[in-house]
């Protein structure tokens, strides 16, 4: 009987903790960055290669093509386990798990909320970012553990469902006043990722989009991580970015080229929306924080409005959610989507976030290996820091120059115009030996004459190589301007749009993958020279690849940037879908002859 007991137990303990553990295998790529590390480098793919990409061809997609089924758009880079694909839409949300073959497994809606089903009479649609966000889309991969698959959405829910069945294990409401410091406007677009035995999220607000004006005049939330444990979603730490918002008094006026901000409270700060990455020999973890979206109070000793919370790379302790330093990349920004993007006076560019996760590799520094994480910023530099302390290593230039077009003369080693949609977004990659970079360049947007101006298109896009200590670019491919777009054959609406480059950068076995947003396509270069081995149409797409077992996985559909029907520099379809590539001959081949 004690035996019969202990084995009890024994069965108990061992299912208590499967679900932190983490993957299939290396070959896999379970969640965003594939890794912990935040790499976005699949080191045991092996089957495609530059000698053979230029073969891909669609193996599947789903819903297949002519079916007459729709789904949201799916703008998160899909997450792979032992060819089984998880992901969620961004549009009428919902979480579906695929078969091997695109064949779907299940799929989960939230029974909380009234499921908004897409359509399938081809009729437009006009949902974008600010409504996706009040129905709960799902704009962030999901990590997927050996009996577990985690994700959450833009109305503050985070989720955990069975992966073999789809069956919710729980979820976490966090703008219910059961969570620490809840708030109405709570969301999350962040990739959840594993560390130290616990589920890491990162979230907070959107407040940026109506703070600072007469009907909202000031901020209250603030962007957070929060370790969950994988077992009941209970809440291990929470850590908070800043200052506790409180009332401003008197209340904090900023005037800015289109007029003034009159803010009631203050400091705030906006949501983590950089994906974590983790070091596990020191037990680190690594993200990178928003804008200020109100601003502190100032005083006598400190009249600045800006916090050193804003717009900088923070290590945190996974263990206890303990602060162990924050290095701020760019000071002075207080911004919302009210404001200019510019300021002449100070000749400082606004909304200069990082998006992208801090890398963790290993360097040589005067002599020695060193740890070090590195990370793309919205100003258009990629900055490496030690892991250590945080101190600033290195970073390539940042175009300090006026918002014209063209720029002004500026290092040629820039590696993208800054904007509030510019300069590098989140999804850079490495494979310990090298940086790959994506790149946008839109350094007029949100800085033209009055808010009501009309906006500025993206002039370029690009991926860049840089050896690991930025010491030496590489190769730079820059993507050709689209002549037209938008409008009807004859009367186009724009010309000369840059064809930018805002998805994840996939790499493995010599391939650098990605998508190009302007031409909807799918790209594979080749890692050592930037020679392009393989286009593929996809038709409107913004998120990135995965690559896993010698196929590359693709979302489709996009409502990224702005709620304007008009803006047609970014071709939209708010129904997507997610599609398989791998070489010909091996199973699972569709005569897809429309791709």
């Amino acid at each position: 009987m004690k035996v019969v007991r202990a084995v009890v137990l024994l069965s108990l303990i061992v299912a208590s903790q499967r679900s932190a553990n983490v993957y299939g295998s290396a070959a896999d790529w379970p969640t965003y960055n594939h890794d912990a590390a935040g790499w976005r480098f699949n080191s045991a793919e092996k089957t495609l290669g530059p000698d053979n990409v230029g073969t891909l061809i669609e193996k599947w997609r789903f819903p297949a093509a002519g079916s007459g089924e729709t789904i949201g758009v799916v703008h998160a880079t899909p997450s792979v386990v032992a060819g089984e694909v998880y992901f969620g839409t961004a549009t009428f949300p919902a979480f579906y798990k695929l078969g091997p073959d695109g064949t779907l497994r299940w799929v989960y809606r939230n029974p909380t909320r009234k499921s908004v089903l897409p359509p399938t009479d081809g009729a437009p649609v006009t949902e974008k970012l600010r409504v996706a966000g009040s129905d709960g889309g799902i704009f962030a991969s999901a990590l997927v553990t050996d009996d577990s698959v985690y994700f959450a959405d833009t109305v503050g829910w985070i989720y955990c469902l069975d992966t073999q069945t789809g069956a919710e294990r729980w979820k976490v409401d966090t703008r219910a006043s059961t969570f620490p410091d809840a708030h109405w406007n709570n969301l999350l677009m962040a990739s959840p990722i594993l560390a130290d035995g616990k589920i890491i999220f990162g979230g907070g607000t959107l407040e940026q989009l109506f703070a600072g004006s007469l009907l909202y005049p000031g901020s209250t939330g603030r962007g957070f991580l929060v370790a969950l444990d994988p077992r009941d979603g209970k809440i291990v730490w929470k850590y908070d970015v800043g200052l506790k918002p409180e009332k401003l008094d008197p209340p904090v006026v900023i005037e800015h080229p289109w007029g003034k901000a009159r803010f009631t409270s203050g400091p705030a700060t906006s949501s983590v929306w950089s994906t974590p990455s983790y070091d596990a020999e020191s037990n680190t973890l690594f993200f990178g924080t928003d804008v200020n979206i109100a601003p502190r109070q100032p005083t006598h000793d400190n009249p600045a409005l800006h916090t050193e919370d804003s717009c900088a790379i923070v290590a945190v302790d996974a263990a206890s959610g303990k602060r162990k330093w924050n290095t701020q990349l760019n000071s002075c920004d207080v911004w919302t989507n009210s404001m200019c993007a510019y300021d002449p006076k100070t000749g400082l560019y606004k909304d200069q976030s990082i998006g992208d996760t801090p890398k963790v590799f290993t360097i040589t520094l005067d002599g020695k290996p060193t740890k070090v994480v590195g990370a793309g910023c919205k100003n258009g530099a990629f900055y490496v820091l030690r892991a250590d302390d945080g101190t600033i290593v290195k970073h390539t230039p940042v175009y300090n120059g006026p918002p014209t077009e063209p720029p002004a003369q500026h290092d040629p080693r820039v590696l993208a115009l800054p904007s509030p949609i510019g300069g590098l977004q989140s999804g850079c990659a490495t494979d310990g030996r090298t940086i790959f970079t994506n790149g946008i360049d839109a350094v007029r947007l949100a800085t033209q004459s009055s808010a009501r101006a009309s906006g500025q298109l993206p002039t370029g896009g690009r991926v860049t190589a840089t050896s690991a200590d930025l010491a030496t670019e590489l190769w730079r491919h820059e993507r050709p301007k689209i002549p037209e777009m938008g409008g009807t054959p004859g009367k186009p609406l724009y010309r000369d749009v840059g064809d930018i480059v805002a998805s994840g950068i996939a790499v493995g076995n010599g391939v650098v993958y990605f998508t190009a947003v302007g031409s909807g396509k799918l790209l594979a270069l080749n890692a050592a020279t930037g020679a392009v081995l393989k286009e593929i149409e996809l038709g409107p797409v913004f998120g990135g690849p995965s690559l896993s077992r010698g196929r590359v996985y693709i979302g489709g559909g996009n409502t990224l940037f702005t709620p304007s029907e008009f803006e047609c520099f970014l071709p939209k379809q708010y129904t997507g879908s997610v599609r398989c590539f791998g070489l010909p001959g091996e199973g699972n081949q569709r005569d897809n002859s429309d791709r």
